[in-house]
């Protein structure tokens, strides 16, 4: 094995979410000596530059991105338009990926950078997938099922592979033909490259998304990217007393009529019911928090790692590393999904016994009364012994260290 320093490139197009934990692991391997770049939509260099991890321009609006994947998700074919919209938006951005992929010694790409693919293939760069939610097929679990260990569950990941290929044929054909490359068929495999398994990440506990025995020593679930450790103090987090711990409730940055009313409505939810609470919700109307009780505190932008030491519960859209540091902090957790992982996640924070069963807003926003069933349910006690087991798992892994060890060992570095 030798000592050599790597030269990688993670690109993420995608909301906070999806480039924070590639900001975490690019310290990691950065403090082993190695090179390490992030090349992202451009509202998301600040992130980067405060952890000093060199960053990338990726043309393209965050906010855009976000409506056309989160906030208008309803149905799986709005995944393949939306991004069709988003890619037309942006018709320099394959190029500009396939320059920053270059002379590296791999690039890292996710569900939303699969086209990352296509610009590897160009400079013969090996290419490391990543995922935030269940993609590999398993008879265990699904994004698209509550059903467990059955043959059934399997089944439902077989439209996964076809609906990459399909997109990329649609998107990536004519950028490959006219780059010297043979265009994308339906009997290609992302899962290959050079007819090699390709190696694949899972930033997320195996506790929540346990590996599949099954799946090869190509894939691995790491545990969560982040360092929670390092950013536990934050003056922007309001004094507390022991004694009045609140809920601490977060809505993220998605935006629409539907999400206002639904932010409107726990607002007055939790007025009624007097329950503490930190709320961080940007839709809200100025009237709106006039009329709010005195029990509520609004809060800005915060490091969660920090307000989570504060509180009693959160509430949340259920996304990946959100999920994961609440229950990191030992905190029964409510998830009120969007899209996507969020609806997997949701539903495994339940069966893990850490929080109520998630309310759905894919098709409706929940009512008032379902929101306070459920806010009583989450602070009644019932899910405090539930979240403290998982807490005690999830504070034993470090997923950054991990994913870099493969790393290491998967480029013989020493």
């Amino acid at each position: 094995m030798g000592s050599r320093k790597l030269k990688m490139t993670a690109v993420s197009v995608g909301t906070r979410g999806d480039v924070e934990p590639l900001i975490e692991l690019g310290t990691e391997m950065i403090r082993r000596g190695h090179e390490f770049r992030v090349a992202a939509l451009e509202k998301f260099r600040p992130l980067a530059e405060q952890r000093q991890v060199p960053f990338i321009h990726l043309d393209g609006d965050a906010d855009y991105f976000m409506k056309l994947m989160v906030t208008d998700y309803r149905k799986s074919t709005d995944f393949v338009n939306g991004y069709r919209a988003f890619c037309e938006s942006v018709p320099g951005i394959f190029d500009q990926i396939t320059d920053a992929v270059k002379g590296q010694d791999a690039a890292f790409y996710g569900t939303c950078s699969f086209f990352v693919r296509s610009a590897c293939d160009y400079h013969h760069v090996p290419c490391i997938r990543y995922f935030f939610s269940p993609f590999d097929r398993t008879n265990q679990y699904s994004l698209y099922t509550d059903k467990h260990n059955s043959p059934m569950v399997g089944l439902t990941y077989l439209s996964a592979e076809p609906g990459m290929n399909m997109i990329t044929m649609q998107l990536m054909n004519r950028w490959r033909t006219e780059h010297g490359l043979k265009k994308w068929t339906m009997f290609d495999d992302y899962r290959k490259q050079d007819g090699k398994p390709v190696l694949t990440f899972y930033p997320v506990s195996p506790v929540l998304m346990p590996p599949d025995k099954k799946w090869g020593e190509h894939i691995h679930v790491t545990g969560y990217w982040y360092h929670p450790e390092e950013r536990m103090e934050d003056d922007r987090v309001p004094d507390i007393r022991e004694e009045e711990k609140p809920v601490f409730v977060a809505f993220g940055k998605a935006s629409s009529p539907e999400l206002s009313l639904l932010q409107e409505r726990m607002i007055r939810v939790l007025t009624k019911t007097g329950i503490p609470a930190i709320v961080q919700a940007d839709q809200l109307t100025e009237e709106t928090r006039k009329q709010a009780g005195k029990n509520i505190t609004f809060i800005g932008t915060v490091s969660y790692a920090a307000v989570f030491q504060k509180v009693r519960a959160v509430v949340h859209h259920g996304g990946n590393s959100t999920n994961g540091l609440g229950l990191r902090a030992g905190l029964p957790t409510l998830v009120i999904p969007l899209a996507l992982d969020q609806y997997y996640y949701g539903r495994t924070v339940h069966e893990l016994q850490a929080g109520p069963a998630p309310l759905y807003i894919r098709k409706r926003i929940c009512s008032e009364e379902e929101l306070e069933a459920a806010l009583r349910d989450l602070v009644s006690g019932k899910y405090d012994a539930g979240a403290k087991r998982v807490s005690e798992k999830l504070l034993l892994e470090d997923g950054c260290r991990e994913a870099a060890d493969i790393l290491e060992k998967h480029f013989n570095i020493s």
